[in-house]
C-alpha cells in the first residue's frame, strides 16, 4: 500500500511538472513574440527619429553639486566650498539643429549662479560629467542597424509619469565589446516611443576613471545615469531630463556622493519637426 502511495504521488508529480513546464514554454513563447513585435515597433520609432528634420530652441537648466567625501585616511573636499558641497547653476538657450544628416548643437550661456551672462557659443562648464545630444539617445540602442548588436529581454511593466511602459533590458552580445552606452529602457505603451533610459554605468565612455577613483578610495561606484523624455511633438519624443549622481561605497558602510548633475529643459520652441518616415500604429494589444 505504501509503494502504491509513492507511486500515485510520483506520477502525480509528473504529470503537475510536464504542466508547469508547458505553461512555461507557453509564456516563454508568448513573451518572444511580445519581444519581437516591440523591437520592430522600436526600430520604427528610431527610424523616424534618425531621419527627421529638426529645428528647435530650449531653456537648458543644470545643476552641478560637488561633495566632500572620504578617503581611508582624510576628509578631501571635491570642490572649494563652505560647508559640506558646492553648487553651480548654469542656463543655457541651447538650440539643435539636424538637416541633410548634419547635426549642429549650439549653446548660449545666458546665467550662471545667478548673474545674467551673455556667452555666445558657450561650453559646458560642467566640471565632472559632459553630455551630447541627448535627444538622440534611442537609437544606438534599439534602432535596426544597432538591434542585431544586442541582446533584448523584458524586465517588468510600470508606469513612468502616467503612461503605461515596458521596461527593456539591454546589453550588447558576450562576444562584442562596444564603446557605447547600453542599459534599461522604459517604451511607451501605446506608440513604442522612448519614455526613459537607466544606463549601465559601465557602458560610460569614461568609466575607467571613474574605477580609478574608486580604487583610490578603497571603494565600488554606483553610478545612476537616467535620460528622460516627457516632451512630444509630430510623434517625436524631446529630452526633460537628464541626470547622473556619483557615489560610491565601501564593505559595512553607507554609500557617499561625489557628485550630482541634474540636466532640466524646458520652454521648447519647435521650428522643424519633421521626418519622412511614416509610422503605423501597433495592432498588438499588450
Amino acid at each position: 500500500m505504501k509503494k502504491q502511495r509513492i507511486l500515485i504521488s510520483a506520477l502525480i508529480f509528473i504529470v503537475l511538472s510536464s504542466q508547469i513546464y508547458s505553461q512555461r514554454a507557453n509564456s516563454d513563447s508568448t513573451n518572444q513574440v511580445e519581444l519581437e513585435v516591440m523591437l520592430k515597433k522600436c526600430a520604427e520609432y528610431c527610424k523616424k527619429l534618425e531621419h527627421s528634420s529638426l529645428y528647435f530652441v530650449c531653456i537648458e537648466e543644470i545643476k552641478e553639486r560637488l561633495y566632500y567625501f572620504l578617503k581611508p585616511t582624510s576628509i578631501v573636499k571635491a570642490a572649494s566650498s563652505t560647508g559640506f558641497f558646492s553648487e553651480n547653476t548654469f542656463i543655457y538657450d541651447y538650440q539643435l539643429i539636424r538637416k541633410d544628416n548634419k547635426i549642429t548643437e549650439r549653446r548660449n550661456l545666458i546665467e550662471e549662479n545667478g548673474k545674467k551672462k551673455d556667452e555666445k557659443d558657450a561650453s559646458l562648464k560642467t566640471k565632472m560629467f559632459g553630455h551630447k545630444y541627448v535627444i538622440f539617445g534611442p537609437i544606438g540602442l534599439l534602432s535596426e542597424s544597432w538591434q542585431k548588436h544586442h541582446d533584448y529581454r523584458i524586465v517588468k511593466e510600470e508606469k513612468v509619469k502616467g503612461e503605461r511602459a515596458i521596461v527593456l533590458e539591454v546589453v550588447p552580445h558576450s562576444d562584442q565589446e562596444l564603446e557605447h552606452l547600453f542599459g534599461k529602457v522604459w517604451v511607451r505603451k501605446n506608440d513604442f516611443s522612448i519614455l526613459k533610459i537607466e544606463w549601465n554605468q559601465k557602458s560610460m565612455r569614461n568609466f575607467e576613471k571613474i574605477e580609478e577613483v574608486a580604487k583610490e578610495l578603497g571603494a565600488e561606484p554606483h553610478i545612476t545615469f537616467i535620460s528622460e523624455y516627457t516632451f512630444e511633438k509630430n510623434g517625436i519624443r524631446f529630452p526633460s531630463k537628464y541626470f547622473v549622481r556619483e557615489e560610491y561605497s565601501r564593505p559595512y558602510r553607507r554609500k557617499f556622493k561625489r557628485s550630482e548633475t541634474t540636466v532640466t529643459y524646458r520652454d521648447y520652441k519647435y521650428f522643424t519637426v519633421k521626418t519622412d518616415v511614416v509610422y503605423k500604429k501597433n495592432s498588438h494589444n499588450f
